[in-house]
């Protein structure tokens, strides 16, 4: 008994309400989102992008709004008439003695720890491969030969050689720094497996994402995402946020080469092969690990091709449709505590 009241006591303080309130608005405004972009038919990746991210940010600044403007908004008489009291869900028994209170909170620490495993640990991982990256020496007469094919490449893109740095690899590996020296590295592998052609619209993707980093939507989410790292939600549409990125890079890299289709090629031949599963050297944990990470990798590849491949225009006027959106998960989410 003395257990469910100081259950009850911390998600009815601020803090426990907040927490509980955040993860739901999410959830309410992802649904607006989604309905938002289908009624609207809104494809275009970075106007998609302010869509999600108002998925990130709203749910994190409404619950103190609302607060500060109903004090008493937490009471049981405002709960009663709202469109949803969380504190009637938590306490039903389900599958015996377990509550749904105790799911959502196994729902958050599950996603604490994917944030730490999947999202910060990589960083630090990226870190110190560009760390180590420029010590990977590639042999002169290899690099020489190379280096004449990367300048080829990079004919006509903003960049030159000096932002090339080359790294002695044999996988299909291409990433780009930001700062203020940007750098791109790319394998001695990439180089060889792809035609001229393909290394140009793959050096304009990285020059894209190197350009945006001016615009840091991405990073500002980021934080957000880093403030509410127990929500789902919030996870689940960062990463749509980053995916949509790849997708602007690829518009901003047609423009700078009007080559989509040698693009989608490129795209293509990046795709995980079955060797790269790594399903008869991984076991357990690490190949169901493996396997998901290759095929959401593989997925989101398939997708940029294909879209590229049937790139329709729309309309670029998607200022009501966004105001629209705000105000209804606005006042939708007023009425649930």
């Amino acid at each position: 008994m003395n257990l469910s009241l100081d259950i009850a006591s911390l998600i009815s303080s601020y803090w426990g309400m907040y927490v509980v309130q955040t993860v739901i608005h999410s959830t309410i405004a992802s649904l607006v989102v989604e309905c938002a972009l289908l009624a609207w038919a809104i494809r275009t990746p970075h106007v998609k992008q302010w869509f999600r991210f108002i998925v990130i940010l709203l749910p994190i600044v409404l619950f103190p709004l609302y607060q500060l403007m109903v004090p008493r908004r937490g009471d049981v008489y405002f709960r009663i008439e709202s469109l949803l009291d969380s504190n009637r869900w938590f306490f039903i028994g389900q599958w015996g003695s377990i509550s749904m209170l105790a799911v959502f909170a196994f729902m958050l620490a599950i996603t604490s720890v994917i944030f730490i495993i999947q999202e910060l640990v990589p960083i630090f991982s990226h870190i110190l491969e560009q760390m180590h990256a420029p010590d990977q020496s590639v042999p002169d007469e290899v690099e020489t030969t190379l280096s004449r094919k990367v300048s080829k490449a990079l004919k006509g893109l903003p960049l030159d050689e000096n932002f090339v740095q080359i790294i002695d690899d044999e996988d299909l590996t291409l990433f780009s720094s930001t700062g203020l020296k940007p750098m791109i590295f790319v394998s001695t592998g990439l180089i060889e497996a792809f035609s001229t052609d393909h290394l140009h619209v793959a050096f304009a993707h990285e020059i894209a994402h190197i350009q945006r980093s001016k615009k840091p939507i991405l990073i500002f989410a980021y934080i957000l995402r880093m403030i509410v790292f127990f929500n789902p939600i919030a996870m689940i549409e960062f990463r749509r946020l980053a995916h949509e990125e790849e997708k602007v890079c690829d518009d901003i890299a047609i423009v700078l080469t009007g080559k989509p289709e040698k693009l989608s090629e490129a795209i293509e031949m990046l795709r995980p092969t079955p060797e790269d599963y790594d399903i008869d050297t991984s076991r357990g944990a690490e190949r169901f690990v493996s396997t998901l990470e290759h095929y959401s990798h593989d997925v989101l590849l398939k997708s940029r091709a294909l879209r590229i491949r049937n790139s329709s225009q729309e309309a670029p006027l998607w200022g009501v449709p966004f105001i629209v959106t705000i105000a209804l998960i606005v006042s939708i989410n007023y009425f649930i505590v």
